[in-house]
């Protein structure tokens, strides 16, 4: 993730007589995220809110610390501020080779399988723009417990009426039962995925079970 590092000169802290600690107090009072005030009317009252925090290394240059002799030392007099990371001390290898990790998240209404399958597929067009000599691999897809799910439920629904039929075809001894049975049960899981479909209902876990 990006952000500004500020990295403190100390021969130069220590020449202005300034503690390291005054510096992040700089650093904390010029982020302040907090109530400005209020607008107070008849019937109501707003308070007014700001967002202080500095995302840009050139804003926090002439910040000022403190004063020496009357003329103000900034962060910038005592410090080098660069647009960075969070944290770079982090590093991806993959099998030896240096790699780097890309995490693909999904919203609460994806549909996590055909965005998988669009994600992943060959011809798609952010991995035509990789240059050459770059490998593409997954690492990690925790989709395939939700195929797994998807094949067993499949599976189940298409024993569960051939069972059903078979039971009416031995107890009943009746082809035109057994038929009835064998043409309503795959009707009415039709008819129940196709509303599900009209009225923009997603397969899930939840719904599978139901």
């Amino acid at each position: 993730k990006p952000a500004v590092r500020i990295q403190a000169d100390l021969a130069r802290l220590a020449a202005y007589g300034i503690a390291m600690e005054d510096l992040r107090t700089a650093i904390a009072n010029a982020n302040v995220s907090g109530p400005k005030g209020s607008l107070d009317g008849a019937q109501q009252s707003y308070i007014i809110a700001a967002n202080d925090q500095i995302a840009a290394a050139d804003a926090y240059r002439p910040v000022i610390i403190a004063y020496r002799n009357g003329s103000p030392v900034t962060i910038g007099d005592v410090a080098q501020i660069v647009d960075g990371l969070e944290n770079d001390r982090t590093g991806g290898w993959y099998q030896g080779t240096p790699a780097g990790i890309a995490r693909c998240t999904f919203g609460i209404s994806a549909r996590i399988w055909l965005t998988t399958s669009m994600t992943l597929a060959p011809g798609w067009r952010w991995m035509s723009m990789m240059t050459a000599g770059v490998n593409l691999t997954i690492v990690s897809d925790r989709t395939v417990t939700i195929r797994a799910s998807v094949r067993d439920v499949q599976f189940t629904l298409i024993l569960a009426v051939v069972l059903v039929t078979l039971v009416v075809l031995l107890f009943l001894r009746s082809l035109r039962a057994t038929l009835i049975a064998g043409v309503a049960l795959p009707l009415s899981l039709i008819t129940s995925f196709g509303i599900m479909y009209f009225a923009g209902f997603s397969l899930d876990n939840l719904s599978l079970m139901a």
